[in-house]
């Protein structure tokens, strides 16, 4: 287990050099270094939130689950107050904290996690769903739905999809709440104009390719530009007109510059995360430490899915980042955090398995060492002579 911690970190660390890389690619013929700074900054402060968190016993998140929503809650009201909340594109969703813009809808991701799994703790083995946490996640995911941010918006609500599916909840609820989950995302993706746009371009981008469809257009073109080696990385000129590249799209890039063999690598690092998160989640020390871990790992491999799928035209966009990848200060930071939680159940699970034949032994050489009447035993008898 220690080894595959320790791998967890390194992929996650490699991936995230791998975005200092494709960012600066596709931005420093417009911005120069501005990106770049600003991306090891980031990277900067997601190292630091790993190591915050695996100095954190993963049972004190039980402690402060409830603060933790509470702030989350607060932030997502902040953004959508004029004048508080930065207003970009249409889209409310980030806080000016003066070092960098926060956009709390990705705490709310890791929050809704960690909250719903110690409600989940607490249930008996084949308990319904839990009616008020379930709501209070409600909350967050309408909040961010309003911003509006369908792309999180989902991820949050594959985050608590990986938990429930986790906990000793009757599969009945689950499997009802899951199909409800999903007729819903379905209404709000097709009710919306511009989402029910991005449905049906994904259907037939190529009819619209000079408007709604310019973007996966464009993505494909630079993803077959880079055949099987790519052309390098920081040489790519159809990767320029891609929109978004350096957030949305970035995988177009990985595979115009680093070609076939850059996405299979990339696939297989979140292949690696997926597993390892599984084993992590398996092997887990209790029901929330399952539940979190879980959780956790459906959200990272969902969210990149989903990224690494629109990219390649087989999923409809839903303006997501490449986890670690993608340039975002609050996403690196919430992925850095997320990797940092599952190596700290690991650890803890680790601990747990090693005490527990101790504390076996000792037992049985206390029973050893008395008599049937309850006195001691001659240590002599216990030494064999």
């Amino acid at each position: 287990m220690t080894a595959l911690r320790t791998n967890l970190f390194f992929v996650a660390l490699g991936l995230s050099l791998l975005g200092v890389v494709m960012v600066y690619s596709a931005t420093y013929r417009l911005e120069g270094t501005e990106f770049l700074v600003a991306r090891l900054k980031h990277m900067g402060l997601g190292i630091a939130a790993f190591l915050l968190v695996t100095r954190i016993r993963y049972t004190l998140w039980r402690r402060y689950a409830n603060v933790l929503y509470g702030a989350v809650l607060v932030m997502l009201v902040l953004v959508l107050i004029p004048g508080i909340g930065m207003r970009i594109n249409g889209s409310s969703r980030w806080l000016d904290v003066g070092f960098m813009s926060l956009q709390p809808s990705e705490f709310a991701k890791i929050a809704a996690v960690v909250y719903l799994s110690c409600a989940l703790a607490r249930l008996k083995p084949g308990s319904g769903l839990p009616p008020k946490p379930l709501a209070a996640v409600g909350v967050l995911f309408g909040l961010v739905l309003i911003e509006p941010d369908f792309g999180t918006s989902v991820v949050l609500l594959t985050g608590v999809a990986g938990s429930l599916w986790a906990s000793e909840v009757r599969t009945k609820d689950m499997l009802l709440a899951g199909a409800g989950g999903a007729l819903a995302l379905a209404a709000v993706m097709l009710l919306a104009p511009y989402r029910r746009e991005r449905f049906l371009t994904f259907l037939d981008p190529w009819a619209v390719a000079d408007t709604s469809g310019y973007q996966n257009v464009q993505a494909m073109i630079a993803i077959k530009a880079g055949g099987v080696f790519g052309s390098g990385a920081g040489s790519g000129g159809q990767g320029a007109y891609v929109p978004e590249i350096q957030t949305d799209m970035i995988f177009a890039l990985v595979g115009e510059e680093l070609g076939l063999l850059g996405m299979i690598g990339v696939i297989a690092a979140f292949c690696f995360i997926a597993l390892a998160g599984v084993k992590v989640a398996l092997e887990a020390p209790s029901v929330m430490a399952r539940c979190v871990a879980a959780g956790l790992t459906t959200m990272l491999v969902c969210q990149a899915i989903f990224n690494m799928g629109a990219a390649m035209l087989l999923l409809p966009l839903a303006g997501m980042t490449l986890p670690f990848v993608s340039y975002g200060g609050t996403s690196l930071l919430v992925c850095f955090a997320a990797v940092g939680l599952l190596y700290r159940i690991s650890e803890d699970s680790e601990r747990a398995r090693e005490i527990k034949p101790r504390r076996a032994r000792r037992a049985a050489a206390r029973v050893d060492s008395r008599r049937r009447d309850g006195r001691a035993r001659d240590p002599r008898a216990v030494r064999g002579l």
